[in-house]
């Protein structure tokens, strides 16, 4: 891995460009990277639980899908790539003496202006670094409340994509923001639940646990991957099937995740209060059994 050409820095975030490790005010992107000029990319998000990242290689591989998905290639293999994102964030967990996130995006390249692809033939691998903040305990004991938002998202062409052009999720979140709500809940034009702007939202109902299905959730996230999985064993069934606003609502528990969140609870959809209005124990229980996942995945990646 290349570092830096200083020998200590304060900051408090780090990029890595094109595997060139450098503090995040000397870090130049070209102003006709199309990342830049279009939100021409795809990116991932990573954390680490002591020092170790968390499902990386899922991540990375879940990348090159995003770019296979937008006709992009990866500058390097997948596998180079973990390797290398890898080494970094033990460079960066080192220098700044704490768990990290990276958010690890590829670019089209550079190009002239225009929506053409065509001359955009290098692509380009950034990844940001910066220390992991952990979300308030509060929401974790009292859940948040959430809002829908009916917007459009990308072709079936891309879909399934994680793309760098957030506009209608920012615009989603402000909408959110103005309600006083911690998230938006994305709907499809016929009022479907998708997810969250950056999350996924499941539900907990007669025992089952409900979730959109994927040819409608646009991002299937990693860590809601983990959570179905971890379903079974405490004895909920999975249900994916097509949800309205209306069933979370009536829903025993509603709960978010994402690599950040983990299992965050939900105490109101739309002003409608879940359950009891405090996390329910299906969503403690996920919770808890998510966080003996990273745990033993830690040791594991320890031995």
């Amino acid at each position: 891995m290349k570092t830096p050409d200083v020998a200590a820095s304060s900051s408090a975030t780090w990029v890595a460009i094109e595997g060139v490790l450098v503090p995040s005010e000397r870090a130049l992107v070209s102003i006709f990277d199309r990342g830049f000029l279009y939100g021409d990319s795809v990116f991932e998000t990573v954390r680490t639980y002591d020092g170790t990242p968390f499902m990386l290689t899922e991540h990375l591989e879940r990348l090159a899908w995003s770019a296979e998905r937008t006709a992009m290639t990866l500058p390097v293999p997948v596998e180079e790539l973990v390797s290398e994102v890898s080494a970094q964030i033990r460079e960066v967990g080192a220098r700044l003496a704490c768990d990290v996130t990276a958010r690890v995006m590829v670019t089209r390249g550079e190009g002239a202006l225009g929506l053409d692809p065509s001359g955009a033939t290098t692509p380009r691998r950034y990844v940001i670094f910066s220390r992991f903040k952990s979300l308030p305990p509060e929401w974790y004991d009292a859940g948040v409340a959430v809002v829908s938002y009916s917007t459009h998202r990308p072709s079936d062409a891309a879909r399934g994509a994680k793309v760098a052009n957030y506009l209608e999720s920012i615009l989603a979140i402000r909408h959110a923001r103005d309600l006083g709500a911690h998230e938006a809940i994305v709907l499809t034009g016929d009022g479907h639940v998708v997810e969250g702007t950056t999350s996924n939202v499941l539900a907990v109902s007669c025992g089952d646990l409900l979730t959109p299905p994927d040819y409608e959730t646009f991002l299937p996230g990693i860590t809601r991957r983990v959570v179905l999985e971890l379903a079974a064993g405490l004895g909920l069934r999975v249900v994916a099937r097509r949800l309205e606003p209306a069933d979370l609502a009536a829903a025993d528990e509603v709960f978010l995740t994402s690599t950040i969140r983990e299992v965050l609870p939900v105490a109101s959809v739309d002003g409608h209060q879940i359950g009891d209005g405090v996390p329910g124990p299906k969503t403690r229980e996920l919770a808890a059994a998510f966080r003996a996942f990273t745990s033993a995945y830690v040791a594991k990646a320890a031995r």
